[in-house]
């Protein structure tokens, strides 16, 4: 299976239940995994300080590897961005597609009413 079988939305919500595993994972050898209980729900001062930890360890890898740190945040900017652009890009267009089978059935509706209403005239004559 996919993730991307779920929609944007749906993907994105994968990508962060991935980002929890990798935080519990990092908690675990830091001492900080008794701040997640396996939802989504984090206050953000936890995701702050455990993520920011996370990123500055990244952040030494990259160093000891001649890579530019920054990097890795123009990387992960590029990405988010990319993939918060597809999610509203779907919802919009889902939206849309709902207006328009509203509308649709609006017309139907409408439109057997008026058949109706001749139907009845001329059964009245």
């Amino acid at each position: 299976m996919s993730i991307y079988e779920d929609g944007a939305a749906g993907s994105n919500k994968t990508r962060a239940y991935w980002a929890l595993a990798a935080l519990e994972a990092f908690g675990g050898h830091t001492g900080q995994r008794e701040y997640f209980d396996g939802t989504l729900t984090i206050a953000p001062e936890i995701i702050r300080e455990v993520a920011g930890d996370l990123v500055a360890n990244l952040f030494h890898l990259a160093r000891m590897n001649d890579m530019d740190p920054e990097s890795i945040i123009a990387a992960a900017e590029m990405h988010f961005e990319e993939e918060v652009r597809e999610e509203a890009e779907e919802a919009i267009e889902n939206a849309a597609e709902e207006v328009v089978a509203e509308a649709v059935t609006d017309i139907a509706v409408a439109d057997g009413i008026s058949q109706l209403e001749d139907f009845l005239k001329e059964q009245v004559k």
